[in-house]
């Protein structure tokens, strides 16, 4: 049935979110919010010192390299050299989401499998060349020095992991050649004027006041949701619409399922009991959630809040059931554990601008 679906289709939302950090991008050269540390040097030699977009993190660098603001496949914070042949991301995890018990060391082997499980042909499996150990803004980090190719390209990195008291850090430095020890002292060197400056949680974009409206795939309906959010351009699974604003880990799918395709008699509230139960997770401490009943545009349904935990990390769903003539409808809204208290109520504005299309 279509909840199975939903659920593999959050299972691979995550993965996307979570292996953001690990991939490389071209990064355009836009100004950076900086200062000028010494005016003594020569222009490329000059430190600069460049902030996240809210001012989190700041890092301090030659004056050749520059920040980028685009937001694919956002970071923190996303430089590059002029000539775009090195760039450096810094990207960091609610530690909220993730379960209590859960060290860097967990989240490092979740952030390598997650990695692995959305390699692409073109991608070769990263080869490992060296661990280390190092100091960064006075905690202690695991580095891991590799190698991999994308198509023709060679790429060598050095990434970073680090845990503060809110989130854990990743700084990963790549190269479009194969590293030397020049690369290697330039990474420690640069570790060394990395400093987090706020460690509370933050979005890295807000949702759009404005709504925009979206069908589905077949024109059966439209929901309003962000301008700035994006329908997702592959199909998940099954879904009938994806939209998402990744920067902030906001997902929405769509599902309908035909009651032809179920048993013909099956009820509104039978369905919403057996999505209910599929949630329920002894071993994680998940209980059946509670469901309330709603009404949608002259759509009687049922709504409850769903949770997960998948790779140690924790999800909360919005999800909504809908009953139509001859269908029934899912609506799911979800993000971080972490997250989901300050958006639920845009989940539920967003829900309640559901409409059938006439046929």
């Amino acid at each position: 049935m279509s909840n199975k679906r939903m659920i593999l289709t959050i299972n691979l939302f995550m993965v996307v979110t979570l292996t953001a950090c690990s991939s490389s991008s071209g990064i355009p050269n836009t100004p950076a919010v900086s200062k000028s540390i010494s005016s003594e040097k020569t222009v490329n030699e000059t430190p600069v010192t460049m902030f996240s977009k809210n001012k989190e993190v700041e890092i301090t660098l030659s004056s050749d390299w520059k920040v980028s603001t685009e937001l694919t496949n956002p970071s923190l914070l996303k430089l590059a050299t002029v000539d775009r042949t090195k760039s450096i991301r810094i990207d960091r995890v609610n530690r909220a989401d993730y379960l209590p018990d859960t060290s860097l060391t967990d989240y490092m082997a979740i952030h390598k499998k997650n990695i692995e499980s959305t390699q692409g042909p073109k991608r070769k499996k990263d080869e490992i060349i060296r661990t280390s150990n190092l100091t960064i803004d006075k905690k202690e980090a695991y580095v891991k020095e590799g190698r991999t190719s994308y198509e023709r390209n060679q790429f060598g990195y050095i990434t970073a992991y680090l845990e503060s008291n809110h989130h854990f850090y990743i700084i990963t430095y790549t190269s479009m050649y194969e590293f030397t020890l020049a690369d290697r002292e330039f990474f420690e060197k640069m570790s060394q004027q990395f400093r987090i400056l706020n460690d509370e949680p933050s979005d890295l974009v807000l949702s759009s006041t404005d709504l925009t409206s979206h069908q589905g795939k077949y024109s059966q309906f439209q929901i309003r949701t962000p301008s700035n959010w994006e329908v997702q351009d592959f199909e998940l699974r099954g879904s009938d619409l994806d939209i998402s604003l990744q920067a902030n880990n906001d997902y929405m799918s769509i599902y309908l399922e035909p009651k032809e395709e179920s048993d013909s008699d099956l009820t509104l509230e039978e369905y919403g009991r057996y999505v209910a139960e599929t949630y329920a997770d002894p071993e994680n401490s998940i209980l059946v959630p509670e469901r309330t009943s709603v009404e949608i545009n002259g759509l009687k349904g049922i709504q409850m809040e769903g949770y997960q935990v998948v790779n140690k990390r924790k999800i909360v769903q919005l999800h909504t059931i809908l009953e139509a003539q001859d269908h029934f409808v899912e609506i799911v809204f979800y993000t971080g554990e972490g997250r989901y208290d300050r958006v639920k109520n845009e989940y539920q504005r967003y829900t309640s601008t559901y409409k059938e299309n006439k046929r």
